[in-house]
This record gives C-alpha cells, sequence and structure tokens, in this order.
C-alpha cells in the first residue's frame, strides 16, 4: 500500500522534522506500507534549514516540499496538495495531518488497519478524545459543536486527521467545498466515512500561528460548505417566526378590541414593533432566498481547476 501523507507547514520547520522522524519510526512496524510525506510550505517567511530533516529516513521513501505562492491557511493548502497529488502523485490513499505534532504518528496504524478492513474505499477520520487545550477554548468548541448541529443536524467531532481513499480524492478535488474546509467537504460528497477515537497530541514546539479571528473563520468556512442545509434551515426558521409574529398581531388586536385588558397606547407600539419584526423576517427570507440561488449558480475556486496558480514548486528532499 502506498500513501502520500500531506501535512501543512506554516514556520513550524523544527516540529516538522521531528514529526516526520516519528512517522518513520512508526512506519518501520508496517513494512507493507510505503510512504511519501509531502510537506506544503504554506506561504513561510523563512525556508526550512539545509538538514532538514535532520535525519536519513528508513521507512519513508521521500519527502518533498510543495511550496505555494502565497500563505492560504491550513485547509486551502489541503485543498492546493490534494489536487496536487491527484495530479501528479500515485498512490493508494492520502493521509491528511497537522505539522505540529498534535495529531499523534502511533495512530496511524490504527487507520491503517481500519482503512484495509474496511470492504471498500472508506475515509477513516481520528475522532477527538482527550484534548490538551484551556478551558476557554473547550467553552467555544463546545458553543461551535452545538450550532454546527443545529444548523447542520450533524454532530461534528473530527478534523484534519484522515486518510482519505485515492477513488474519494479524484473525486473530492472537483469540490468547490473543498477550498473552504476540507472535513465538511468530505460530508458535503457523501462519501463512506468511519472513525476512530484518537486523543489529541502535545504540541512539538513553538505556539500555535492560528489567531481567534482564524478560528471563528474555520468553524464559519464548516458552515458555508453546508451551505444548503444551513440556508434550509435558516429559510423555515425565519418563516416560522414570521408566522409566529402574524399571530402575535392579530392576538394583540382581539385583546384592544374585544377585551378590556388593554393600556392606552400598548396596542399600537406593541402592534408596531410585531409589524417591523414580520416586516424583518421576509427581509431574511427574501436574502437567504437569493443567496442560495446565486450560490448554486457560481461555481467558485475549483480546486482540480485552479490549484496550479498557487504552485511555486515542488521540490524533493530525499529518494531512497
Amino acid at each position: 500500500m502506498q500513501i502520500i501523507i500531506v501535512m501543512p507547514v506554516y514556520e513550524d520547520w523544527e516540529s516538522a522534522g521531528i514529526l516526520c522522524t516519528a512517522i518513520d519510526e512508526c512506519l518501520s512496524a508496517l513494512p507493507r506500507i510505503e510512504a511519501t510525506v509531502l510537506l506544503v510550505d504554506d506561504g513561510s517567511g523563512r525556508i526550512q534549514p539545509d538538514n532538514f530533516p535532520g535525519y536519513v529516513p528508513r521507512a519513508i521513501q521521500s519527502i518533498k516540499i510543495l511550496r505555494l505562492r502565497r500563505n492560504l491557511g491550513h485547509q486551502r493548502a489541503i485543498a492546493v496538495a490534494l489536487a496536487y497529488v491527484q495530479q501528479k502523485l500515485p498512490g493508494d490513499a492520502a493521509l491528511i495531518m497537522d505539522a505540529d505534532g498534535e495529531d499523534r504518528p502511533e495512530d496511524i496504524h490504527r487507520m491503517v488497519e481500519v482503512f484495509e478492513s474496511s470492504d471498500g474505499p472508506v475515509t477513516v477520520f481520528a475522532e477527538r478524545g482527550r484534548r490538551i487545550e484551556s478551558f476557554s477554548f473547550k467553552l467555544f468548541y463546545a458553543f461551535y459543536r452545538l450550532l454546527h448541529r443545529m444548523l447542520t443536524g450533524r454532530n461534528i467531532r473530527f478534523g484534519n486527521f484522515s486518510l482519505l481513499p485515492r477513488q474519494h480524492i479524484d473525486s473530492i478535488v472537483a469540490y468547490p467545498e473543498l477550498w473552504n474546509h476540507y472535513a465538511a467537504a468530505v460530508l458535503k460528497a457523501k462519501f463512506p466515512y468511519t472513525t476512530l477515537r484518537a486523543d489529541r497530541g502535545k504540541r512539538l514546539r513553538g505556539q500555535s500561528k492560528m489567531s481567534f479571528v482564524g478560528l471563528v473563520i474555520h468553524g464559519l468556512s464548516a458552515l458555508f460548505a453546508s451551505y444548503e442545509v444551513v440556508s434550509t434551515r435558516l429559510l423555515v426558521g425565519s418563516a416560522l417566526l414570521g408566522i409566529a409574529f402574524f399571530i402575535l398581531i392579530f392576538a394583540v388586536v382581539a385583546v384592544r378590541l374585544f377585551t378590556p385588558l388593554a393600556i392606552p397606547g400598548w396596542a399600537t407600539f406593541t402592534g408596531g414593533l410585531l409589524f417591523v419584526l414580520v416586516t424583518q423576517s421576509i427581509a431574511a427570507l427574501l436574502i437567504i432566498i437569493f443567496s442560495v440561488m446565486m450560490s448554486r449558480n457560481n461555481l467558485g475556486f475549483l480546486p482540480i481547476r485552479d490549484y496550479e496558480y498557487f504552485v511555486a514548486e515542488c521540490v524533493q528532499l530525499q529518494a531512497l
């Protein structure tokens, strides 16, 4: 089995070198696996050290660096890398993982076992178990998961760390959603997938480059990849709110005309407020409808077609 290990890297060359060493050690126990590491240089300001990765691989056949012309962010770097793999690199599967060590090399063996034991092509995701983050991050993440469940109907507990079969690679690069969020694009494509529990590891070196704004955009991108489902749920919600406001308007009129409970001036104020809310609900309905129709007519970025605009070069560091 031949796999291509795709790892976006932004400045974290020291962590990437240590991780490559750990991956090589883990793959030494899997002689049936032939691996190529594709490090995606996501517009790093500094080039990798001359002695990178700092050791001679034993199990890894080659290490390549795919240099991008600009910083795209790890999701879009993955999209470009998968399109490059589909076009340029042969292999049975692609292993997507972070280069900072939080995706643990020792879980690769388990993912390969699940992959090989499947009856047909299946994507294997590492479902997050124990996480090593601050309380505030866990709180915001729990809120995001709740919001994601409400708007998409899915409870997502996995991210980039996954093993993607060749058949799915050939298809996923034709999905515009891949440009914004890899995992959400796989769900959008309705590929068969399975999960296994994998605790998150510790960062090997340095600090994360992901800011709070970046995390928010990352979460919103996952929702945008399912925009049809999200828009439909928002459409139904806006319609229900509009109906509820109409019922309340009729209730206000009934209380004003047929009961002695009315306070002078309250019916006019309450009815006017409810009328404004009804108008806003109708406006929201129209905006959602037109946004969905425009999105369906706009193909946007297509990875298999447009990835080459962002690739500067691909350099091979080790060939054994």
